[in-house]
C-alpha cells in the first residue's frame, strides 16, 4: 500500500528513518494516516454532538449547551482541520477566554472530548488539549440546608408547594423529576416512589424526557412523606398518568419557573437567599448520609452514576459528625461538669 509522507525531507537518511517508523507503526496497527485528520473542527464537532458525544447519548439540555459552546466559544477552531490544531493553539485560545471562567471551562471540556474521540477514531495521534486541571468543574460546596431551616422556608411558600417539597426532600428529587411525577408513580402499599422521567426546557420548548442519567429508580419514602403523599392523592383527583402536583387552581402541572420563583421569594423574605431550591435535594441526601446510608445506597436513592457525587453528602455528614462529637466533648468536659451528679459520684468513688 502506497503512503504519502506529510512533509518532504532534507536528507535521504531522514526519509529512511520516517519510512522505518511508518513500517513499524503499520505492523503494530498504530499507524495514523495524516490525511485522515483533514476534516474541519466544526464538521467533526457537529457530528460528535449529533451522535451523542462520548457515550452515544446526550441529554437534551446538554446537547443544547454543547451546540451553543461550539458556535460561540469554539468559533476560532471552526475552519481549521483537527489535525492542524496544536497544544499551543489550544493554550492561546484558552487564555483568551479567561474573562468568562465558566464558559471557558465548559468549552475546553467539550473541545477535549471532541479531540479525544478523534484520537480513538484514529484521525489524529494525540489530543492537543493538555492543560492540567482545565475543564474540571470546581463548584463551591453548597451551604448545608438544615431540616429546620428548610421547614421555615417551605412554611413561607404558598401551601400547594409544601407536599411537593416534602417529597423532593424525602425522595431526593431533582426539580425536573419532581415536576415530571405522575400520580401512578406512587405505590402507597410499598411506600415507594418510581422516578423515571423529568421535565426540561430546551430552546424554549418544554420536554418530558428520561431522567438525567437515563435510568429509572425506585425510592423508599420516609413514613411521614409516605403519609403526606397518601393524603395529598386522596384529596385530589386525576388518572394514573395525571401530574402528581398541580398549581394553586388545580388545573395545570407545576412548572419549574413558578416553583423557583416561589422558593426565591420565600427565601429572600426570610433573609435566607443563600439557599437554592436544588438544595432541598442536597439536604435530603445529607440527612440520609447522617442516618447511615452507604455510598451505594446514596447512589441508588439519588440516581447517581458515580461514587464521587454520592461522596459529597457523606463528606457533609462527616463534618456534622465532628461537630456533634465536639458538642459531646463540651458537655462532658465543660464548665458545667462540676455540677454534674455523675462527676460528683466519680469524685466520691475516687476518694
Amino acid at each position: 500500500m502506497r503512503q504519502t509522507a506529510p512533509r518532504t525531507f532534507d536528507t535521504k537518511k531522514d526519509a529512511e528513518k520516517y519510512l522505518a517508523q511508518t513500517q513499524t507503526d503499520l505492523a503494530r496497527g498504530s499507524f495514523i494516516d495524516h490525511r485522515a485528520g483533514q476534516v474541519t473542527f466544526l464538521s467533526y464537532a457537529s457530528d460528535f454532538i449529533a451522535n451523542g458525544g462520548t457515550r452515544g447519548r446526550l441529554a437534551p439540555r446538554t446537547a443544547e449547551l454543547y451546540e451553543d459552546l461550539l458556535q460561540r466559544d469554539l468559533e476560532p477552531f471552526h475552519a481549521v482541520t483537527i489535525a492542524s490544531v496544536k497544544p499551543q493553539d489550544v493554550r492561546s485560545w484558552y487564555v483568551s477566554r479567561a474573562a468568562h471562567p465558566t464558559r471557558q471551562r465548559q468549552a475546553y471540556a467539550l473541545a477535549k472530548a471532541v479531540f479525544g474521540t478523534a484520537v480513538r477514531d484514529r484521525l489524529i495521534a494525540s489530543n492537543p488539549c493538555t492543560i492540567v486541571g482545565a475543564g474540571v468543574a470546581k463548584a463551591e460546596e453548597r451551604p448545608y440546608l438544615a431540616p429546620d431551616v428548610l421547614a421555615t422556608i417551605v412554611a413561607a411558600m404558598p401551601e400547594h408547594y409544601r407536599t411537593p417539597l416534602a417529597v423532593a426532600y424525602g425522595a431526593h428529587l431533582r426539580l425536573g423529576e419532581l415536576i415530571g411525577l405522575q400520580r401512578g408513580d406512587f405505590d402507597a402499599d410499598a411506600g415507594t416512589l418510581r422516578v423515571e422521567r423529568q421535565v426540561v426546557t430546551v430552546k424554549r420548548e418544554v420536554l418530558t424526557t428520561k431522567t438525567k442519567t437515563g435510568q429509572a429508580r425506585t425510592v423508599a419514602l420516609p413514613p411521614s412523606t409516605r403519609d403526606l403523599l397518601t393524603m395529598h392523592l386522596a384529596a385530589t383527583r386525576g388518572s394514573a398518568k395525571s401530574p402528581m402536583f398541580v398549581d394553586a387552581n388545580g388545573e395545570r402541572a407545576l412548572t419549574r419557573n413558578a416553583a423557583q420563583q416561589a422558593w426565591a421569594k420565600a427565601a429572600k423574605g426570610l433573609g435566607l437567599s443563600q439557599f437554592h431550591l436544588h438544595d432541598v435535594r442536597h439536604a435530603g441526601l445529607t440527612t440520609a448520609a447522617q442516618a447511615g446510608a452507604t455510598t451505594r445506597e446514596l447512589m441508588a436513592r439519588a440516581g447517581h452514576r458515580t461514587t464521587a457525587a454520592a461522596m459529597v453528602y457523606q463528606h457533609v455528614a462527616q463534618e456534622r459528625s465532628h461537630l456533634l462529637a465536639e458538642r459531646m466533648d463540651a458537655l462532658s468536659m465543660g464548665t458545667n461538669q462540676e455540677a454534674s451528679g455523675t462527676y460528683r459520684a466519680r469524685e466520691a468513688i475516687d476518694a
